[in-house]
């Protein structure tokens, strides 16, 4: 039974970030798994639940070892280091949540968006919420995660287009080359 669960989050999981909510059916997902919709229905009350367990799923999986790692380390800049390196190994392994995420943001609709930030971001989001405040007391930590995340997301996006613009530097648009320079831009600014 766990393993049908697991599985349907996975293969919902895999479509949604490919095909978007909207060109996701029940239908569709029950026949890629070869169950019935019913047999889906037993493990979720609606596409809705499906898609919400889905993204904290993926999301989950990716950041509960970046947690258990980040909660071991004393030194903020250390953790951020951490969270950094291994935020971008995670998503750029599993693409899945950066295309939903980056998908809901755009498309998405005020309740989905608010679900996947009540079910998926909270028990990360916490971890980091303290970190901006160790790293930047008396800061807007909200904006500091988000302006982190946007770094992280459009650098894994952009190294795409990196090779095809002049000036292009090869090497610079790998994982830890991209961790090295996220963390030093959002320690020290363009200047270090």
């Amino acid at each position: 039974m766990e393993q049908t669960r697991e599985r349907l989050l996975n293969t919902a999981a895999d479509m949604f970030s490919t095909q978007g909510y909207a060109g996701v059916s029940m239908r569709e997902i029950a026949r890629v798994m070869g169950i019935t919709q019913a047999a889906i229905y037993h493990h979720f009350p609606s596409k809705d639940a499906l898609y919400i367990a889905a993204v904290t799923f993926v999301f989950e999986k990716q950041t509960l070892e970046i947690s258990e790692q980040m909660s071991a380390i004393d030194s903020p800049a250390e953790r951020l280091v951490l969270m950094i390196s291994a935020m971008l190994e995670a998503m750029e392994e599993d693409p899945r949540f950066r295309r939903i995420y980056l998908r809901e943001l755009l498309e998405g609709d005020e309740q989905k968006i608010a679900a996947i930030a009540e079910n998926a971001f909270t028990a990360f989001y916490e971890p980091l919420y303290q970190l901006m405040g160790e790293l930047a007391p008396g800061s807007d930590r909200q904006l500091h995660i988000f302006s982190l995340a946007g770094l992280i997301f459009h650098h894994l996006e952009a190294r795409k287009l990196a090779p095809h613009l002049p000036h292009a530097n090869e090497g610079k648009t790998t994982i830890p080359s991209l961790a090295r320079h996220i963390t030093n831009l959002f320690m020290y600014g363009v200047s270090s």
